[in-house]
Parts: structure tokens; C-alpha cells; sequence
């Protein structure tokens, strides 16, 4: 399952919405809108789910290049 993120219109920051999903439903419903209240700002927003992010996967300290 993937988290879908987006951009509070508010502070301008990446934000959980708390959005689970695996990717074909994401694909099926990318161009819906999902409205959620903003736990950064606290507002009701609209996002097209075309435009959510995914978290970027954590790296761990042996995965940099050049680390033996």
C-alpha cells in the first residue's frame, strides 16, 4: 500500500492525509478529487488525485554509493 501525499495550499508543505492505496486504484481513480481536512492548517481541502505525491522510499546508510 502506498501513502498519498499532498501540498497543503496553505503553508505550501507536503502533507499525510492519512490516504492508503495500492497502485492500479490509484491509477483507477487519479482523476478524482479527494477532500480531507489538512492536518497542517487544519482547513478543508480539495486535491485531484492526479496530483499526489508518493513518499519517497527511505534510504539506509548502506545503500549510498561508495559505502562499504
Amino acid at each position: 500500500m502506498e501513502r498519498l501525499m499532498f501540498i497543503c495550499p496553505v503553508t505550501e508543505r507536503r502533507v499525510d492525509v492519512g490516504v492508503e492505496t495500492e497502485i492500479n486504484t490509484l491509477l483507477r481513480i487519479r482523476s478524482k478529487t479527494l477532500r480531507a481536512k489538512c492536518p497542517l492548517c487544519g482547513e478543508w481541502h480539495e486535491w485531484p488525485v492526479g496530483d499526489a505525491y508518493l513518499p519517497e522510499p527511505a534510504t539506509s546508510a548502506g545503500s549510498k554509493a561508495g559505502s562499504d
